[in-house]
């Protein structure tokens, strides 16, 4: 008797185990899903569109108040998908090979003058996104 409810026990904690691991994985994938349904999103392309065209010497100051709202929806996106990366939550594989990796870094680094600006207020702003294009840039090297 005692060693039926050993083997169930057992069995019962491999299925366990089985049953985690499979849920880690689906989260995963419906976080890939979430980080492409928002790159697609609306909100995301316009605010991508306005970086890019923006001119290399633009007014940090004259940006956030013409497009403030827009290039929120940008920083909060990479920023979100950095703190996901962090946590293993997202895969680090959709920036390393997929062609996201590359339009983080150009973003970042178009918007390089406006994050200085708001940092001045909040040291803190954008540092999830910094990382991430930190961790991308080692990457590519």
């Amino acid at each position: 008797m005692e060693l039926t409810l050993g083997i169930i026990g057992a069995v019962t904690g491999l299925l366990g185990i089985i049953i985690s691991l499979l849920s880690y994985s689906h989260n995963r994938i419906e976080a890939v899903n979430a980080y492409f349904e928002n790159d697609r999103a609306q909100s995301f392309i316009d605010a991508r569109r306005i970086v890019h065209n923006l001119p290399n010497t633009y007014d940090p100051i004259q940006l956030q108040k013409d497009h403030g709202s827009e290039i929120a929806v940008l920083i909060i996106s990479y920023q979100q998908a950095a703190i996901l990366v962090r946590k293993r939550q997202l895969p680090f594989w959709i920036f390393k090979e997929q062609a996201s990796g590359f339009a983080v870094t150009k973003l970042f680094d178009k918007l390089r003058p406006y994050i200085e600006m708001r940092r001045q207020d909040n040291p803190a702003f954008a540092k999830q996104y910094e990382w991430l294009y930190n961790r991308i840039k080692r990457i590519y090297k």
